[in-house]
């Protein structure tokens, strides 16, 4: 066998998930039972090609599927909505979750299950949760596929999803299980949840509750999910948790520029505490190792004059973005110039040289000439020369100066 990269593999994967979700929807359009389908979608479907002689359609090719399992379940997908009653678990659903259960090569399994997910309805949603424990009692773990359940169940009925929990003795849903459903409830319907999770708090233990909260929240709604943040009555732990949930959450919908924009913009005060925004900054570091230069500069010109950003992170961050760019900072310094404010920078570097001469020294002599260079070196030489002359001198030979 031949070995192949990673990217190589990623891109394969996704082809192969294109192709399968491409099948099934063209099964469920074919059939008329797309969501929200009825009497005139079943018209439809029915209709011809436009001949006015009303032929079906064709059925869809089965060779768009990978392979014969998920060809079965494309065909109990297209049953779905046509054999669903209200008020009664829909068999053909259940059916297809068990025969996706039991698919053993987990990347199918996943994606086959996780698109079913789609359809499944609040009467579902018990009988489901008894096929995963009934699997648990023969030994069969499936946890990355309850927590793709458990979202989807907060966001069909989070209400009865909690009833159903609430109502054992004694209420036993493990914390990964109840931040799904928060998370899944908050995306549909935040107002229900948020009042559920503020009315429970005696259930919740030391979980913080109000991090999946925000993170489904933000999801549907980013704007209001963060004005409530800001303004919202936690405690300076749970506040920190929020916001490191969300830090990356936030890189997904609004981009790297638009996720430090908001860190930036976040209160500080006591019960908003500025290592939350901090924080949040420092755990997407490890991510942007391979970020466009002109991104990066945009990134951090959003963040790099707060007080909370030290010579240190500075440093970090450079040493990422280089690591991306075979090892430059050609473009990075050049793009910063132009998106980081002389005045800006050159306080912040005057503020980090007076706390440590030595890191902003040495974050300078790897900067490659640029405007954002000169800032710097101006703003250090200057500060130096009122507190320490000597140390002044010996930094302007070393730097070129």
């Amino acid at each position: 066998m031949f070995d192949l990269s990673k990217r190589t593999l990623g891109i394969l994967c996704v082809t192969g998930f294109t192709l399968s979700a491409t099948g099934w929807y063209k099964a469920l359009t074919d059939e008329g039972t797309a969501t929200g389908g009825g009497a005139a979608e079943r018209k439809d479907a029915t209709a011809g090609n436009g001949n006015g002689k009303g032929e079906r359609r064709k059925p869809a090719d089965p060779k768009l599927a990978s392979d014969p399992r998920s060809i079965r379940l494309m065909e109990l997908m297209a049953k779905l909505d046509g054999d669903a009653e209200p008020g009664k678990p829909n068999a053909t659903f259940v059916s297809a979750a068990v025969l996706t259960l039991e698919d053993s090569l987990f990347h199918r399994r996943q994606r086959d299950f996780r698109l079913l997910m789609e359809k499944m309805r609040p009467e579902d949603a018990r009988a489901i949760h008894e096929h995963f424990k009934e699997l648990e009692r023969k030994g069969r773990y499936f946890g990355p596929e309850y927590e793709a359940f458990a979202m989807r169940w907060g966001q069909v009925d989070g209400e009865g999803a909690m009833a159903f929990w609430t109502a054992r003795e004694p209420f036993d849903l493990k914390p990964n299980d109840m931040a799904n459903l928060v998370t899944g409830w908050a995306n549909s319907d935040p107002e229900k949840a948020l009042a559920w999770v503020e009315g429970h708090q005696d259930l919740l233990g030391p979980m913080n509750a109000y991090r999946p909260l925000v993170v489904g929240w933000l999801a549907s709604d980013p704007v209001t999910a963060a004005t409530w943040l800001s303004n919202a009555k936690l405690s300076p732990h749970q506040y920190v948790d929020c916001v490191n949930g969300a830090a990356l959450d936030k890189v997904y919908s609004d981009g790297v520029e638009g996720a430090s924009e908001w860190l930036a913009s976040l209160p500080q005060d006591d019960n908003h505490p500025e290592g939350a925004a901090k924080l949040g900054w420092m755990l997407n570091i490890g991510r942007l190792q391979n970020l466009d230069p002109g991104l990066a500069a945009g990134a951090w010109s959003k963040v790099g004059s707060k007080t909370w950003m030290t010579a240190g992170d500075f440093d970090v961050f450079c040493s990422s973005v280089a690591i991306g760019n075979g090892g430059s900072l050609e473009g990075f310094a050049e793009q910063l110039s132009t998106k980081w404010p002389a005045a800006e920078a050159g306080s912040q570097f005057a503020r980090w040289t007076e706390k440590d001469p030595d890191a902003v020294g040495s974050i300078l002599a790897k900067l490659p000439d640029s405007k954002i260079r000169d800032a710097g070196l101006e703003a250090m030489l200057g500060t130096l020369e009122k507190t320490s002359p000597d140390q002044a001198e010996v930094w302007r030979k070393e730097l070129g100066q």
